[in-house]
């Protein structure tokens, strides 16, 4: 029987494409173009198609590599992101993230034939090696979904520390790996760090813990070798414990590789730069291990690029370097660069490259270009891109478009160290207390969402940017050091006006209105007067007030703080300006002793815990 996606399929490529508003399709008069934005991909155990997840459109891509065609589109849910393909190719997994579910693709028939509730947000899918088992990292609930693939469904939730991203399994199936992208720590930890959770699949428990000898946040990608004996994640490492004063050298943030041993015999966790003295990798993404083992790919989005590290070379200097200068290599830009061959960075074959996967077959590189609607092809001999795969027609950026590349865009910073999603990533916030000059030094403050802000001024803490037009120029030119263009500075604030607030999914009914717990915190809410500073329907007064949580870091006048929204409040954490509160409960509680930030001191702990509940669905 032929592969249904053969050539008679790629004839009738038009017309399956347009059903779902592909590269056939025209857009009505006066909507926004269709943009496809593909963010991750997978390529069948045979190498003979590439599966492509396109967050905005809401498709699955099917794409025959040896034609280099889009051969079917697919349609799935809400802000699709991970993906997955059974061993033996006869389905694809999809994580609608919005929609908190798993699509399962039949490929012969080219239909959806099941979705799977899981947790909130999932993001990162991997399959177990004999199929049976898919793992979903679910990056708002911070646990894996365990999801019996015969059964198509959820039979475990593995928790684990905060937002994971993409899961990782041994070849055996035996051992799994969650990369953490967000810290469960208060700000005021200046050791904060995320981790990498090291899970047992038959207990289903986490084991083990690794992490950076630096600071490990905003993890995206992980990669396992062939061997089974270690694996690679992605990350920023963050310096926020001094005052952003400068960029040079990776004064305020670097890019890293980290190399993860599975068993605690093979030594800790070692951590290489991505950087070199001058030039930033900002923003790495996706990584993936060619089928021989000795070389790693990354995407750095932030820069258009891809880094290449050579791992027989770097094994042998890792050999080469005593231990105590092993563990330091983390701190160490020329470390990768300091000896030739060991990386070097090529074209991406885009912009915005996300996904990063190798063929099966003959280790063939694709990148997946979010912002130019692609995939790139990269040959892994020359390291060249052989074709660039159109997964819509040609469109003409937006100024909303347009902003959110800048705001992803590196090459808006000196030397490319860090782009605006480097401390707000997915337009929100890092969790990490910045000591910006807008307010003076030595008095940080807690990274902010972005959502939301063009409704809310006053920007910043203390109030310092009138508005957020403002706040986004003196970002550019104070953080970044870079003067931007006043249509810069419009198109990132048209980005940041059209990002929309995302419901909450707790406490829910299935008919979506609060269960009875929240609604009984909705009249806790306002026996304890929380409302007369958060008022619907932004939950803020754009007040600014004394609550008694002034802190010895901050400076003796500054006592006032910005009421900020508690819309999102579910996914904001740490707390208060200086992000003090690791929890809800903590704000409640610890942190209002004096009950000037609320009257809540003679609640119950039954009223604490329905208040929680509320406002984790704002």
């Amino acid at each position: 029987m032929p592969h249904p996606y053969s050539t008679v399929s790629i004839l009738a490529a038009a017309l399956c494409i347009a059903l779902v508003g592909g590269p056939a399709a025209a857009d009505p008069p006066g909507e926004q173009p269709s943009y496809k934005s593909p963010v991750e991909l997978a390529v069948s155990p045979d190498g003979a198609f590439l599966y492509v997840t396109n967050q905005t459109a809401g498709v699955l891509s099917v794409v025959d590599t040896q034609a280099a065609a889009v051969v079917k589109e697919i349609l799935l849910g809400r802000m699709p992101t991970g993906v997955a393909v059974s061993p033996d190719g006869k389905t694809v997994f999809a994580a609608n993230t919005l929609d908190h579910q798993i699509s399962f693709v039949d490929v012969q028939s080219g239909q959806v034939v099941a979705e799977v509730a899981c947790g909130f947000e999932p993001t990162g899918l991997c399959i177990s090696p004999d199929g049976t088992t898919l793992y979903s990292a679910n990056y708002i609930s911070d646990d894996l979904s365990v999801i019996d693939v015969l059964q198509r469904k959820e039979v475990a939730r593995i928790p684990v520390e905060r937002a994971p991203t993409y899961p990782v399994i041994t070849p055996d199936g035996k051992t799994l790996l969650v990369q953490n992208s967000l810290s469960s720590r208060p700000a005021t930890d200046t050791k904060l760090s995320a981790d990498v959770s090291v899970i047992d699949t038959a207990s289903r428990k986490v084991t083990a813990s690794r992490r950076s000898p630096g600071t490990m946040l905003l993890g995206m990608g992980m990669a396992m070798h062939p061997s089974g004996s270690h694996a690679f994640a992605v990350h920023h490492r963050p310096n926020f414990n001094i005052t952003p004063s400068q960029l040079s050298q990776g004064w305020v943030q670097t890019n890293a590789l980290s190399i993860i041993p599975l068993a605690d015999s093979e030594g800790g966790v070692v951590t290489v730069q991505l950087d070199n003295v001058n030039s930033g990798a900002a923003n790495p993404h996706g990584v993936a291990v060619s089928p021989d083992g000795n070389t790693v790919y990354v995407t750095n989005r932030g820069i258009h690029r891809i880094s290449i590290v050579d791992l027989v070379k770097l094994r042998a200097l890792l050999a080469a370097t005593p231990p105590e200068k092993r563990s330091g290599a983390h701190f160490n830009l020329g470390y990768l660069w300091g000896t030739k061959g060991i990386i070097r960075r090529v074209d991406c074959g885009g912009l915005g490259p996300k996904g990063i996967a190798v063929s099966p077959r003959d280790g063939t590189i694709y990148v997946a270009n979010y912002f130019s609607d692609s995939v790139a092809v990269i040959d892994p001999k020359t390291l060249e891109v052989t074709r660039r795969i159109a997964l819509g027609p040609p469109l003409e950026m937006t100024t909303e478009r347009r902003g959110e590349l800048f705001f992803n865009d590196a090459r808006q910073c000196f030397q490319q160290w860090l782009s605006c999603t480097s401390c707000h990533p997915r337009v929100r916030a890092d969790g990490v207390n910045w000591d910006l000059l807008n307010d003076g030094m030595t008095n940080p403050k807690n990274a902010k969402s972005l959502v939301g802000a063009w409704q809310t001024p006053p920007s910043m803490s203390l109030g310092v940017r009138a508005r957020m037009e403002v706040a986004v120029s003196k970002g550019f030119l104070f953080i970044q050091f870079h003067q931007p263009a006043d249509d810069e500075v419009e198109a990132v604030s048209a980005y940041l006006r059209s990002v929309e607030f995302i419901p909450s999914p707790w406490h829910r009914q299935a008919d979506g209105s609060l269960d009875a717990l929240a609604q009984r915190g909705r009249r806790v809410f306002e026996m304890a007067q929380c409302d007369m500073c958060h008022p619907e329907p932004l939950y803020t007064d754009l007040e600014m007030y004394n609550v008694g949580t002034q802190s010895p870091r901050d400076f003796p006048e500054h006592k006032r703080f910005d009421v900020p929204t508690l819309k999102e409040l579910y996914r904001t954490a740490p707390f208060l300006h200086d992000g003090r509160a690791a929890t809800l409960r903590e704000v409640l509680t610890t942190y209002n002793p004096e009950d000037r930030h609320g009257k809540t001191s003679r609640l119950s702990p039954e009223d604490i815990d329905a208040l929680i509940a509320f406002l984790k669905t704002l």
